[in-house]
């Protein structure tokens, strides 16, 4: 019962974000699978492009694997410049070798609501109600990386004032010392 639950809601989903592709991008998958037809990346890059044009600046057309996992790649990038928060946005290989495509349905999804507010210059179609939630890294933000963060503080002055004694007496530092 409930995994049959699970199953229609999942393919209510697919449903849902195959009509938003199509509607957006323009093109049409046909009776072809969704997973089949988004897997090369260039339907997704060309979406990408219809919300902010030249998101994806160069589209690969090559049957080549790397190729159109470069693809699937710049549209993660672009899911994420977007607004499509870390914890929604799927890998490359959950959509290339469909590991999990409920993961990439639930991106699509959620980059369908969330670009009422990151892309103002697109008007639609979209999906869901719009996201106005916003995470931000606080702490990485607060703070710059230096080479010496490590290093005590309260000791750093005798450090340094001990290294240019050693300089200046002719002694190396990093030497060996001999009996």
């Amino acid at each position: 019962q409930q995994q049959q639950q699970h199953l229609a809601a999942m393919a209510d989903l697919e449903r849902e974000v195959g009509t938003w592709v199509e509607a957006v991008s323009g093109e049409r998958r046909g009776g072809q699978d969704l997973g089949d037809w988004l897997k090369d990346g260039q339907v997704l890059c060309r979406l990408a492009n219809k919300i902010k044009p030249g998101i994806c600046p160069r589209i690969n057309s090559g049957t080549m694997p790397f190729k159109q996992m470069e693809n699937v790649t710049a549209f993660i990038h672009a899911a994420r410049e977007l607004g499509v928060l870390e914890k929604d946005v799927f890998s490359t290989v959950d959509l290339y070798e469909q590991k999990n495509l409920r993961s990439v349905w639930l991106c699509l999804y959620n980059l369908g609501s969330v670009i009422r507010t990151s892309a103002p210059s697109f008007r639609g179609p979209y999906l869901g109600v719009a996201q106005t939630s916003a995470v931000s890294d606080a702490a990485r933000q607060r703070q710059s990386v230096t080479q010496d963060m490590g290093f005590r503080k309260d000791i750093d002055v005798e450090v340094r004032a001990g290294a240019r004694k050693q300089r200046i007496a002719g002694e190396d530092p990093g030497a060996a010392v001999r009996p």
